[in-house]
């Protein structure tokens, strides 16, 4: 079983310390003298850690949802512009922002708590302890990777919060949080347990490295601007994950996405190295769902008893996604083949394209009963549920087509609940570490190596057909497959949004094409948000607000410059 799994319940019923970094009142709390008396104490002391990450106020659904849930791949496809997060319209006192900062501080604030109180364990095993210690340490650093990602300059602390007006502190710039953040993970590098040794679902070394060079990739990115010496040392943590030869791509791209839908732990190939993890649909005692697949998901209006599982389909492709995987040869034009309506457009040789584009629906017959019906393409007959031949299909079901990597039909969990799944989020994938790999490496030699060939090709061999290595490239050609090989592998997982800040201007380059785009022939269905969301995409939006109830809290915290 995997550790979140085993007390998840435990985990959501009991708070260490009080529910937010910057509280006035602590809620549920627990005196040391009266907890820590064992082992057990301390290991439920560092669930709580972990338990704040998997709160539907971060990775169960704000953060994958509406934080780095829309951008240049993909936009929040319905009829009527939002307000909030998504569409890059919100304000200072949104809910969502409030929430995400909250949970993140609560899992600082516990991660302080244990490492305040650990010692007091009597007859802790020595080993288990550094474990512990390990693992709380690296959790209060990607919070903090977490806060500083979005915010910028934040309120840094590792000491826990000890009374109700404990609350005053002022901002550390994003540099030093970042900086403190690679140290406290080193620290931890060397206490946690090998993938290997370890139960699934617990930090382990190849994923501190791996988050390691993804932070050091931030250091060397916008605003901070490291360069070399951070790419470096994102090259050198990129390749410890797989120094021992223990993680390999699995040949099957879609089978990663089914097992995190379906509870499955792939001990052969390791590819998934680290999950945001989630149990049961709270239609038992299991308490710690998500909305993974029910939110980012194929759209599904049935939410019966025997339903594949009820999906609203938020998150659709946006042009720029579809034509990436028509790019084959990595050159930034459309390939030979792959015009509209042509054999290839519907039998794409990238296995990616039609796991991570849906190229089916769900849809209601007249009769009541839901279906899978396939999308067609341009010059392909329209037969709809009920067996009519509707003709051609438009062209504006191309940008129709949901985000389909996380999939309800694989849970096994059934009857499947209409909003919760216990579908887990992947956070690090070694696909992710091979580009970043790919990426360091062009970076620190001004073109890429040999090391840079291997991992980069490494990835596209797997997923298309008949590809040729990619060779001879120069630094800027390189550059800019690398950053498309990081949207077709790892679109919809996150990564996307704080891959275009920290590449400079190419976030509001990017998504301005996004709202150039929808003049193309095949945007009409949901252009308007798409168009509305990039128009809205400028310099302010690279950063979240301070929330107002933090800022009335906490007397020296100041609003971000960008929000003022």
């Amino acid at each position: 079983m995997k550790f979140n799994k085993i007390i998840t319940a435990l985990a959501f019923s009991l708070t260490l310390g009080s529910c937010n970094f910057l509280d006035t009142v602590p809620q549920d709390f627990v005196a040391p003298e009266n907890f820590f008396k064992n082992q057990d104490e301390a290991f439920m002391s560092l669930t709580t850690v972990y338990n704040r990450l998997t709160r539907q106020e971060v990775y169960g659904n704000v953060y994958p949802l509406m934080v780095v849930g829309t951008d240049d791949l993909g936009y929040y496809d319905r009829n009527t512009i939002p307000v909030g997060i998504y569409n890059n319209n919100y304000s200072t006192s949104d809910p969502d922002v409030l929430n995400l900062w909250k949970y993140l501080y609560d899992g600082i604030n516990n991660a302080n708590f244990l490492l305040e109180n650990i010692d007091n364990v009597p007859d802790m095993n020595a080993d288990v302890k550094t474990l512990y210690v390990g693992e709380a340490k690296f959790l209060r650093a990607y919070c903090y990777f977490l806060l500083a990602q979005c915010w910028g300059d934040v309120p840094y602390r590792t000491a826990s919060q000890q009374s109700a007006v404990d609350v005053d502190l002022a901002k550390t710039p994003q540099k030093e949080v970042l900086e403190n953040v690679v140290a406290e993970m080193e620290e931890a590098e060397r206490m946690v347990g090998e993938i290997d040794e370890v139960p699934a679902g617990r930090i382990n070394k190849s994923a501190v490295r791996g988050i390691l060079a993804r932070v050091y990739l931030k250091l060397a990115g916008w605003p901070v601007n490291g360069g070399k010496p951070m790419y470096e040392k994102a090259a050198y943590w990129a390749k410890e994950v797989n120094k021992d030869k223990k993680h390999q791509l699995n040949p099957d791209y879609k089978q990663i996405f089914i097992n995190l839908a379906s509870d499955e732990v792939d001990t052969k190939y390791r590819e998934s190295i680290w999950e945001a993890e989630f149990k049961g649909n709270r239609q038992d005692a299991h308490q710690g769902s998500g909305r993974i697949g029910n939110t980012i998901g194929i759209s599904n209006g049935d939410n019966s008893l025997s339903s594949e599982g009820y999906s609203y389909g938020f998150i659709s492709c946006t042009i720029n996604l579809w034509d990436m995987y028509n790019d084959i040869d990595g050159d930034g034009m459309v390939d030979e083949g792959f015009s509209e309506g042509s054999v290839n457009e519907r039998e794409h040789p990238d296995a990616r394209r039609d796991w991570n584009i849906a190229p089916y629906r769900f849809a209601k017959k007249a009769t009541g009963e839901y279906i899978k019906l396939n999308w067609g393409y341009k010059g392909v007959k329209n037969i709809n549920v009920d067996g009519e031949d509707k003709g051609v299909f438009t062209a504006t079901q191309y940008v129709q087509r949901n985000a389909g990597k996380y999939r309800r039909e694989y849970e096994v969990i059934t009857p499947r609940d209409k909003n919760q799944t216990p579908i887990n989020y992947p956070i690090l994938r070694y696909a992710d570490v091979l580009l970043m790999i790919a990426e360091a490496e062009n970076e620190v030699n001004q073109g890429p190596t040999k090391a840079a060939y291997d991992a980069i090709n490494e990835v596209r061999k797997r997923s298309i057909e008949g590809v040729k290595e990619i060779t001879n490239m120069d630094y800027a050609t390189f550059k800019q497959l690398v950053k498309d090989e990081r949207a077709r592998e790892l679109c919809f997982e996150g990564t996307r949004k704080y891959d275009l800040i920290r590449w400079g201007d190419d976030y509001q380059h990017n998504m301005r094409a996004v709202a150039a785009n929808t003049n193309d022939s095949r945007w009409d269905n949901g252009k308007k948000f798409a168009a509305s969301y990039a128009n809205n995409a400028t310099d302010r939006y690279k950063w979240l607000p301070i929330p107002n109830r933090e800022l009335g809290l906490n007397k020296l915290l100041e609003q971000n410059n960008a929000w003022k």
